[in-house]
Protein backbone atom coordinates (compact mmCIF):
# COMPACT_ATOMS: atom_id res chain seq x y z
CA UNK A 1 0.00 0.00 0.00
CA UNK A 2 1.36 3.44 -0.92
CA UNK A 3 2.62 5.63 1.91
CA UNK A 4 2.34 9.34 2.55
CA UNK A 5 5.36 10.11 0.37
CA UNK A 6 3.69 8.32 -2.55
CA UNK A 7 0.49 10.31 -2.06
CA UNK A 8 2.48 13.55 -1.84
CA UNK A 9 4.23 12.67 -5.11
CA UNK A 10 0.89 11.91 -6.76
CA UNK A 11 -0.48 15.26 -5.54
CA UNK A 12 2.53 17.13 -6.97
CA UNK A 13 2.20 15.34 -10.32
CA UNK A 14 -1.56 15.98 -10.46
CA UNK A 15 -1.12 19.69 -9.72
CA UNK A 16 1.68 20.09 -12.30
CA UNK A 17 -0.20 18.23 -15.03
CA UNK A 18 -3.38 20.29 -14.76
CA UNK A 19 -1.83 23.56 -15.94
CA UNK A 20 -4.35 26.42 -16.08
CA UNK A 21 -6.69 25.06 -13.41
CA UNK A 22 -6.79 27.14 -10.19
CA UNK A 23 -4.96 25.66 -7.20
CA UNK A 24 -8.14 25.81 -5.09
CA UNK A 25 -9.98 23.65 -7.62
CA UNK A 26 -7.16 21.13 -7.70
CA UNK A 27 -6.94 21.10 -3.91
CA UNK A 28 -10.67 20.40 -3.69
CA UNK A 29 -10.41 17.56 -6.18
CA UNK A 30 -7.43 16.07 -4.39
CA UNK A 31 -9.16 16.32 -1.02
CA UNK A 32 -12.14 14.42 -2.49
CA UNK A 33 -9.71 11.84 -3.85
CA UNK A 34 -8.08 11.37 -0.43
CA UNK A 35 -11.49 10.90 1.21
CA UNK A 36 -12.37 8.21 -1.30
CA UNK A 37 -8.91 6.66 -1.09
CA UNK A 38 -9.19 6.21 2.65
CA UNK A 39 -12.56 4.47 2.47
CA UNK A 40 -13.55 0.88 1.68
CA UNK A 41 -10.10 -0.74 1.63
CA UNK A 42 -8.51 -1.84 -1.65
CA UNK A 43 -11.73 -1.32 -3.63
CA UNK A 44 -11.98 2.25 -2.36
CA UNK A 45 -8.37 2.92 -3.32
CA UNK A 46 -8.89 1.53 -6.81
CA UNK A 47 -12.07 3.56 -7.26
CA UNK A 48 -10.38 6.71 -5.94
CA UNK A 49 -7.48 6.37 -8.37
CA UNK A 50 -9.90 5.88 -11.28
CA UNK A 51 -11.88 8.92 -10.09
CA UNK A 52 -8.75 11.10 -9.95
CA UNK A 53 -7.75 9.95 -13.43
CA UNK A 54 -11.23 10.78 -14.70
CA UNK A 55 -11.11 14.24 -13.13
CA UNK A 56 -7.71 14.77 -14.70
CA UNK A 57 -9.00 13.75 -18.11
CA UNK A 58 -11.87 16.24 -17.78
CA UNK A 59 -9.53 19.06 -16.78
CA UNK A 60 -7.26 18.21 -19.71
CA UNK A 61 -10.35 18.35 -21.97
CA UNK A 62 -9.98 14.72 -23.01
CA UNK A 63 -12.61 12.84 -20.98
CA UNK A 64 -11.63 9.19 -20.69
CA UNK A 65 -15.11 7.81 -20.03
CA UNK A 66 -14.71 7.22 -16.29
CA UNK A 67 -18.17 6.11 -15.13
CA UNK A 68 -19.06 8.87 -12.66
CA UNK A 69 -22.39 8.63 -10.85
CA UNK A 70 -24.91 11.45 -11.25
CA UNK A 71 -23.94 12.61 -7.74
CA UNK A 72 -20.26 12.68 -8.72
CA UNK A 73 -21.07 14.69 -11.86
CA UNK A 74 -22.94 17.17 -9.68
CA UNK A 75 -19.96 17.39 -7.30
CA UNK A 76 -17.64 17.96 -10.28
CA UNK A 77 -19.87 20.81 -11.45
CA UNK A 78 -19.86 22.36 -7.98
CA UNK A 79 -16.10 21.99 -7.69
CA UNK A 80 -15.45 23.70 -11.02
CA UNK A 81 -17.97 26.49 -10.69
CA UNK A 82 -16.60 27.61 -7.30
CA UNK A 83 -13.56 29.02 -9.14
CA UNK A 84 -15.38 29.85 -12.36
CA UNK A 85 -13.93 33.37 -12.44
CA UNK A 86 -10.37 32.05 -12.37
CA UNK A 87 -10.51 28.85 -14.40
CA UNK A 88 -9.73 28.85 -18.11
CA UNK A 89 -13.04 29.39 -19.92
CA UNK A 90 -12.33 26.60 -22.42
CA UNK A 91 -11.73 24.10 -19.60
CA UNK A 92 -14.86 25.26 -17.76
CA UNK A 93 -16.97 25.04 -20.93
CA UNK A 94 -15.66 21.56 -21.74
CA UNK A 95 -16.29 20.18 -18.27
CA UNK A 96 -19.76 21.73 -18.01
CA UNK A 97 -20.68 20.31 -21.43
CA UNK A 98 -19.68 16.86 -20.14
CA UNK A 99 -21.67 17.44 -16.94
CA UNK A 100 -24.71 18.41 -19.02
CA UNK A 101 -24.25 15.45 -21.37
CA UNK A 102 -24.32 13.15 -18.34
CA UNK A 103 -27.51 14.71 -16.97
CA UNK A 104 -26.15 16.52 -13.92
CA UNK A 105 -26.71 20.13 -14.94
Amino acid sequence: MPGQRDLDSLRALFFRAMGPVPQETLAGAYTNFLSMYGADGPEGRTRALAWLGGIGSLLLMDYDGTPFSREEWSEIKDLLTLDAGEIDIDVLSYVLSQVMEHGAL
